[in-house]
């Protein structure tokens, strides 16, 4: 049985814990200046040394009352966006501190009190480090869950166009540490008919870490099916596009990602357009075909689809009226696209159907005969070309379902 008389420990605690925070401050991510002071961080190194010498003098481990502090700081780490590896290395340096003293103390002492005194000091820090990492997490979790929160309530806010008020926009800035003045875009994600949510979801957390280095501030919020995301770039000739086509396949290479971008807001409150861009841009993209990977359509690269899916009614008239009526006749119908692509020059339509100029124009004829087009009048040139983009995109939105 060990004694419980045994020989003192008194060690030169300011020297400790002046040691233990020379192995931290500036060593550990987190531990400097941009995120707590140093006269914070003695205190809490002093405690943890007075803890543990106490619990050796008295032979005992450390009581819950005596861990309170630990909780206390792991909270206060997690506040202040310290790295919990930084976290848990502090503690660890702290305890080499103290046990590289005992061990000097030790030599002196029957070697079963030396052992019992070491194993107290181990104790005391994996309990401190067990309590701090507990506290820890809740924070992070609580943390991240309001940060959540608040990025889908800036992000729908704005999106919906409803009128956001300058306090509402302020307490969001301070809640996500973001600066509302600087020029912000938005782009939007969504993932295709086979996707998992899930997937998305883990794709948002790579994403920024991928575009971390082109951006100061990014966003996310659900709208509906899709994520919409409100990011602010490091320099102003950074081009979305660029950084997106780069950083969207290194996620996925197999997966179906659709994603729109809108333009540049001069500020936060002045977003919402870009959010709707976005918004407008990722549905015409959708529309089209991927077999995999990602498609990136800028809001104004597809300002006719969007046009055209803004009244999809509208627009499959225009189909039915215009193109339908062809269905029995696809030797028109090839002639009518071949206008199309060659300007409505019939001589150029007549070279690559290989059938005789003559032949293109009694086409044209039967074409209006049977549409009411004259393909020959720009107006009605015109129809066309749209009925036809509209078909074709419908098409192969039909078609990407189905796979």
């Amino acid at each position: 049985m060990v004694s419980q008389h045994l020989p003192d420990y008194a060690p030169d605690l300011v020297e400790l814990t002046q040691r233990a925070a020379e192995l931290m401050w500036h060593i550990y991510p987190g531990y400097s200046e941009d995120r707590f002071g140093h006269d914070e961080l003695m205190p809490s190194v002093r405690a943890n040394l007075d803890l543990a010498v106490a619990v050796v003098r008295r032979n005992r481990e450390p009581t819950a009352a005596e861990l309170a502090p630990a909780r206390a700081l792991g909270t206060r780490r997690a506040s202040q966006s310290v790295p919990l590896e930084s976290v848990i290395q502090a503690y660890r340096s702290t305890e080499r501190v103290i046990l590289l003293d005992l061990v000097a103390d030790s030599r002196a002492w029957p070697q079963q009190q030396a052992n019992r005194r070491a194993d107290l000091v181990i104790t005391t820090f994996d309990l401190l480090t067990d309590e701090m990492i507990n506290a820890y997490r809740d924070t992070s979790s609580a943390i991240e869950a309001t940060r959540r929160r608040t990025e889908n309530e800036l992000v729908n806010a704005l999106a919906s166009g409803h009128p956001v008020t300058s306090a509402e926009l302020q307490q969001w800035a301070h809640t996500l540490q973001i600066d509302a003045a600087v020029n912000w875009f938005a782009f939007a994600l969504l993932g295709g008919s086979q996707a998992d949510p899930l997937d998305l979801q883990r794709l948002r957390r790579r994403l920024a870490a991928q575009l971390q280095p082109h951006t100061t501030h990014i966003v996310f919020g659900d709208v509906g099916e899709a994520t919409v995301a409100l990011a602010a770039l490091r320099s102003a000739g950074t081009e979305p596009r660029a950084i997106l086509s780069q950083a969207l396949p290194n996620l996925s290479s197999t997966t179906v990602i659709y994603c729109g971008i809108g333009q540049f807001s001069d500020n936060l409150a002045a977003a919402g357009e870009s959010c709707r861009q976005s918004l407008e841009a990722v549905r015409a993209a959708a529309a089209g075909t991927a077999a995999s990977g990602a498609t990136i359509v800028d809001y104004r690269e597809a300002l006719l689809e969007i046009l055209l899916s803004s009244r999809p009614a509208v627009a499959d008239t225009l189909v039915t009226t215009r193109l339908r009526p062809l269905s029995d006749h696809p030797h028109l119908a090839q002639t009518m696209e071949a206008l199309l692509a060659n300007d409505l020059s019939q001589s150029r339509v007549a070279r690559e159907l290989f059938v005789h100029v003559n032949t293109v124009n009694h086409r044209v004829k039967r074409i209006r005969e049977i549409t009411g087009l004259d393909l020959t009048r720009f107006p009605d040139a015109m129809e066309a070309a749209l009925a036809l983009r509209w078909h074709r995109l419908t098409e192969q939105g039909r078609t990407a379902t189905a796979r």
